[in-house]
């Protein structure tokens, strides 16, 4: 079961995790190159939730597998339960046959979702979002550059792009625990990627604690 979270997690994560060094903030849709598929800033906060989240899905699943479809059906069922805020994702990700895969949907599509609220965009996400992870990326891109023109004015230069990105630090709120070391990093888009996992890292956090507890 671990091995099923930490491909959803980090396969998703990579896909959107640093801008490119062209074309502005367009560009951080861009796909990774190969290689770059992994953790790079959180492995360790990440690492310990994981043990949390398979240790609670196990301990509620194995107990209950039975009466939920089994242990893939009810490894779904809670992981929804606890994750699925927006109320979109059960629905729209039960169309993946893969547990990894709509455990990624389910967790990044509803950590989008808050962080587009976040940015004061409550419109209903664009078709095709919760079928392609690229539409997903593409949703958050286009609210970071529409909100942050509005904020910093419409460029490509270094000036306006990190303007951007101080815009958008602040305004998800990430704890002083998790920016110090997004800030320590020098590159823009070390910076951009590390408040990426940042930002799932906390989701994460404040959701894992509600695995089980509507069946205790």
């Amino acid at each position: 079961m671990r091995v099923w979270i930490i491909l959803a997690l980090v396969g998703l994560l990579c896909g959107c995790q640093q801008p490119g060094a062209s074309g502005g903030l367009q560009s951080q849709s861009a796909a990774r190159q190969a290689g770059e598929d992994e953790l790079r800033f959180f492995e360790p906060e990440f690492s310990a939730l994981i043990d949390q989240v398979v240790t609670k899905l196990e301990d509620v699943c194995s107990r209950e597998a039975a009466g939920r479809e089994g242990m893939e059906g009810c490894v779904r069922d809670e992981f929804a339960s606890a994750f699925d805020d927006s109320k979109q994702g059960r629905k729209n990700c039960a169309f993946l046959d893969s547990v990894a895969e709509y455990i990624g949907c389910v967790a990044v599509g509803n950590t989008f979702i808050d962080i587009r609220h976040r940015l004061s965009d409550d419109s209903p996400v664009p078709a095709g979002f919760w079928r392609e992870k690229q539409a997903m990326v593409d949703a958050l891109v286009d609210t970071m550059a529409e909100k942050g023109v509005d904020v910093c004015g419409v460029s490509d230069s270094d000036r306006v792009l990190a303007c951007v990105m101080e815009w958008f630090s602040e305004r998800v709120a990430l704890p002083g625990s998790l920016t110090e070391r997004c800030d320590a990093q020098d590159d823009a888009d070390d910076r951009y990627g590390c408040i990426v996992e940042a930002v799932m890292l906390r989701y994460l956090q404040d959701h894992v604690p509600r695995l089980g507890a509507v069946n205790t």
